[in-house]
């Protein structure tokens, strides 16, 4: 048992619990003390705790992949990362080609917006795709109105992306734990892709209609201060 807990850096405690609940095959008792654990039981617990830390994903699903035809496939070093670094090479391949950050012409109040946009600079200095789009609806954005000195300012921009970057962590987490091991690593790639773009819209749509409801509750509050 200490070898094995040395071995996958797992607690004794917890690898008694998986062998009780059928995630770990019994050890070959040796003698009434002893017991021998084999290659098995190391790949599997290293298995078990990338796919909680990594996917997560609870117990009882992690039971299912394991016990399935394909089941092995888990307990290889190479089955990791799969989704999420497959997902982030499709998304980088389908992106903008990068552009050369003096290509957008911005003004010298538009720079102060790369640090609060967390803009990555090349030491060529260029920017991603992405990130050239995310400038010019910037750019858009203040030739309608919305300055800094009107309050549109880098505060509101580190607060756009402190929102983002928590939805995205959640969202991640969610289609992981929720889906991505249900439905198989070729599908959940192909619902990934596409439904990215419809989320986009979804948020969009759900933002739109908040705001409405926001500015009928401000109109019927002060309709009943009149």
């Amino acid at each position: 048992m200490r070898d094995l807990e040395k071995a996958s850096g797992v607690g004794r405690e917890t690898i008694r619990y998986y062998i009780r609940e059928g995630l770990l095959p019994e050890p070959d008792k040796a003698s009434r003390n002893s017991a021998r654990y084999s290659e098995i039981h190391v790949a599997r617990l290293k298995a078990i705790k990338r796919l909680q830390e990594e996917r997560f994903l609870p117990l009882a699903v992690i039971r299912t992949l394991l016990e399935a035809d394909d089941g092995d496939r888990w307990l290889l070093p190479e089955a990791f990362p799969m989704l999420d670094a497959l997902l982030a090479q499709r998304l980088d391949d389908a992106g903008p080609a990068r552009v050369a950050l003096t290509e957008l012409a911005l003004p010298d109040h538009g720079h102060d917006h790369l640090a609060d946009l967390s803009i990555d600079i090349g030491e060529d200095g260029t920017i991603s795709g992405r990130d050239a789009a995310i400038l010019r609806t910037v750019q858009r954005l203040d030739d309608i109105g919305f300055k800094s000195e009107l309050g549109f300012d880098g505060g509101q921009m580190r607060l756009y992306n402190v929102l983002i970057d928590w939805l995205t962590a959640q969202e991640l987490r969610h289609f992981l734990e929720h889906t991505a091991g249900h439905v198989g690593e070729a599908k959940a790639l192909e619902m990934a892709e596409q439904g990215i773009a419809l989320i986009n819209e979804l948020l969009g749509q759900l933002r739109t209609r908040a705001l409405l409801r926001k500015l009928a509750e401000r109109r019927r509050i002060a309709n009943d201060n009149i």
